[in-house]
């Protein structure tokens, strides 16, 4: 029983370190050098650094848990897909990855609001399953959430599900420049 607990939280924690160490979660130093951050990341329903809409959180909170929308600069010339990965730095256990949106088309600017695009995929979160994990901070507790979008010199040859590690992992040796908004989100 205690493995089948732990197993989740492992298989996150080695995602998490293996982004920490080359820019995808936390600072922006990069494993093969540099990767400017180049791409400007916006959203029509928020501003950077101020609270995230309630209806984009979790339903605990009143939220209805909606993948937000968000619209960013296309990376220059050699892009083979892009992705997203929208990570809390706060979470009390390190980082937790809420999502994560990978072979997003490498001409995409935007997501729209609910709508995952076609083609896309997703990979586990930190909680074990495929898709968004809306914000959901503890009681009294106010988060940040990154929003880090990647520009891929070619697409992420993993299957939609791809366990969380694989992916990051994936998408580190692919990126060729990136950018982040930070948006924030309490109880």
């Amino acid at each position: 029983m205690m493995t089948t607990l732990w197993r989740p939280a492992c298989l996150a924690a080695v995602g998490v370190l293996s982004l920490s160490g080359c820019g995808l979660v936390g600072q922006t130093k990069i494993v093969r050098g540099s990767v400017p951050d180049s791409i400007t990341v916006t959203s029509p329903a928020f501003r950077e650094g101020a609270p995230i809409p309630l209806r984009f959180a979790c339903k605990e909170d009143g939220g209805q848990g909606k993948t937000p929308p968000l619209r960013w600069s296309v990376a220059s010339n050699g892009v083979g897909a892009q992705a997203l990965v929208v990570d809390d730095p706060d979470a009390p256990g390190g980082a937790y990855v809420h999502w994560v949106l990978f072979n997003i088309d490498p001409t995409a600017n935007e997501l729209l609001e609910g709508v995952v695009p076609q083609r896309a995929q997703q990979a586990m979160n930190t909680a074990g399953t495929t898709g968004y994990s809306p914000p959901c901070p503890p009681k009294g507790e106010q988060h940040r959430y990154r929003f880090t979008m990647y520009a891929l010199r070619d697409k992420v040859q993993l299957d939609n599900g791809a366990r969380l590690n694989e992916v990051l992992s994936a998408i580190a040796q692919r990126t060729i420049a990136r950018g982040r908004m930070t948006v924030q989100f309490g109880k």
